[in-house]
């Protein structure tokens, strides 16, 4: 099974402590295992090394340390580049939803996991994603595990 992952999920289970960290690692796990094929686009990795260098966790973490987390990240959820056509589907689409503003990311995340096969977006951000998910990929927040979607 293909699943995408939103930089909600690469954040939580990269952050000891954080409140969805034990959900995310489940998933990381059985990509890790190669249990599910993992992909994210290369700008989910940039938000994540963003949200990570900014979050108000002492000892902070540092740019060069979240550097490294988001290459260990890359080894097991394979990251997919986005392309013109992404951006063009994703403009098309929020024009035709009356979407604004920041809903274009989230639309560019979910149309380039569609056009990769994803079977499965994971996300803890649902409110924003299910109503962009026109076709493509099913919306997942854990703790769902990925056993009980091979079904």
């Amino acid at each position: 099974m293909k699943v995408a992952f939103d930089t909600s999920i690469l954040v939580a289970g990269s952050i000891a402590g954080h409140i969805h960290e034990q959900r995310s690692r489940i998933w990381f796990r059985a990509a890790r295992e190669g249990d599910i094929d993992a992909i994210t686009t290369t700008h989910a990795l940039a938000e994540t090394w963003a949200t990570i260098t900014a979050v108000p966790i002492e000892p902070r973490i540092a740019p060069a340390a979240a550097a490294r987390l988001v290459e260990r990240l890359a080894r097991h959820v394979k990251p997919v580049a986005m392309r013109w056509e992404d951006y063009r589907s994703a403009l098309t689409r929020c024009g035709e939803l009356g979407l604004r503003s920041a809903a274009i990311y989230d639309t560019l995340h979910l149309v380039t996991a569609s056009r990769r096969g994803a079977e499965v977006f994971l996300t803890f951000n649902t409110r924003h994603f299910i109503p962009l998910a026109v076709d493509g990929p099913r919306i997942v927040a854990p703790p769902d595990p990925p056993a009980l979607l091979a079904n």
